[in-house]
């Protein structure tokens, strides 16, 4: 009869997320998660192939953790559809720290400019099927939030700025607002 497995391939993940969120994605390795489980390594290597394979699981998480942060804006409506990505964001920064800082507080190891948010695809549609600009304006303007946005929230994950809900929703429709004037100026 095979031995009852206690540590399972959920309780290993579980742990790993919490040491991603207490101590940094730099901080996860076999030992520290063997260790937060009162464990040798073998039951994690026994689960996952390697540490990158559970890596990689751990970006889908956050990254749909980020996407229930926004919907958790768009189904309040409290926002417009576009101001629910920023506030969404600034709540993953906010309330996921260590996942934020994996996702997005990473040396990138392109040397261009380059925000890529997963919610891009629906970003696009808002602001030329809502807003009317153009392709190649709505890319820009997403450029100039995204931003302005990602500077926020970097704040706001480092305990630099301690603003409540309201202030970033505040500050979110100011650079928005002060954004589209200057994108409908050119458009003249």
């Amino acid at each position: 009869m095979p031995k009852n497995k206690s540590i399972g391939k959920e309780k290993i993940f579980q742990a790993a997320i919490a040491i991603v969120q207490n101590e940094g994605i730099e901080n996860l390795n076999a030992r520290k998660l063997a260790q937060q489980l009162t464990c040798s390594t073998q039951p994690i290597y026994s689960e996952f192939k390697n540490m990158d394979e559970l890596k990689s699981l751990l970006k889908i998480e956050a990254e749909n953790t980020y996407r229930s942060c926004v919907e958790y804006y768009r189904e309040s409506k409290k926002y417009s559809s576009y101001l629910s990505v920023g506030m969404g964001y600034i709540k993953f920064a906010k309330e996921y720290k260590g996942l934020f800082n994996y996702l997005y507080m990473q040396p990138q190891t392109s040397k261009e400019l380059f925000f890529k948010d997963i919610n891009e695809n629906d970003i696009q549609q808002v602001l030329t099927n809502v807003y009317h600009l153009t392709d190649k304006q709505g890319t820009e303007y997403h450029l100039e939030m995204a931003i302005y946005t990602y500077g926020l929230a970097c704040s706001i994950n480092l305990g630099l700025v301690n603003i409540n809900e309201d202030e970033v929703a505040k500050r979110l429709t100011n650079q928005f607002n002060a954004l589209m004037s200057l994108f409908k100026t050119e458009e003249k």
